[in-house]
């Protein structure tokens, strides 16, 4: 039997919360094996052992392990993205500051309490930064998409179109609705700007809170995000 110390890590479950069937098992334990070991040095095998299965049955759903990292990148993206959309259509001019701190708030905590629950019935004590975030649900999910993707534009690509251009979208169609209430005119090139500069930190927010140790201030980041736009006289 193996010892605590070298026991696998306990599985955990991301995409098996949404995504029925072998599927989702298969995703979530590629998660765990890229997230503990990198994407390069992950192997189906590993896969298919932490789902409990053969390596060939692996291969009856997936043709590589590229063919894995493609649907986490998409399936993933298109989870978190479609939060955020659903999010951002309900602001306006008259709920901004109060609507970005509940998005924030919500969306932290979510983050927080998966993270949490992942630790706790953590058995291996990892520290590393991959190890963590593999344990912290979506929030990990983002931490391990950009350790993990090599460096190539097809991965790029699929998180461009299920992840980030949504999100860019949703936050490019927000701006007139607080702009017109707030009697902002602003161009199309200072609104394109001001949505790379507004979505660096509204994401950076969460993609870096693993790394830093230090207290959420919410109110701090809605009050930058609010200063960034020119919306200061938002109630």
């Amino acid at each position: 039997m193996a010892s605590a110390d070298t026991a696998a890590p306990q599985s955990f479950s991301y995409f098996a919360d949404f995504v029925e069937g072998r599927r989702g098992e298969i995703l979530d334990a590629a998660l765990a094996v890229f997230g503990e070991k990198g994407y390069e040095a992950g192997t189906m095998r590993e896969i298919a052992a932490r789902v409990g299965v053969s390596e060939p049955a692996i291969y009856r759903h997936y043709e590589s392990k590229e063919a894995i990292l493609a649907d986490i990148v998409a399936t993933a993206g298109d989870r978190i993205s479609a939060y955020t959309r659903q999010s951002f259509a309900q602001i306006d001019g008259h709920n901004v500051r109060q609507m970005l701190l509940q998005i924030i708030e919500l969306r932290r905590r979510g983050v927080e309490a998966k993270a949490a629950a992942r630790a706790a019935a953590a058995t291996t004590g990892s520290s590393t930064v991959m190890a963590r975030a593999a344990q912290s649900g979506s929030g990990g999910v983002m931490h391990i998409l950009f350790h993990a993707a090599p460096h190539n534009e097809h991965f790029i690509q699929l998180m461009r179109e299920h992840l980030s251009q949504p999100m860019i979208d949703e936050v490019r169609a927000t701006i007139p609705r607080v702009d017109a209430v707030l009697g902002i005119k602003r161009s199309a090139e200072e609104t394109d700007g001001l949505v790379r500069a507004f979505m660096s930190l509204f994401v950076g927010y969460f993609t870096t809170s693993l790394f830093f140790d230090a207290p959420p201030n919410d109110e701090a980041i809605v009050q930058s995000l609010l200063a960034i736009m020119g919306w200061e006289s938002a109630e």
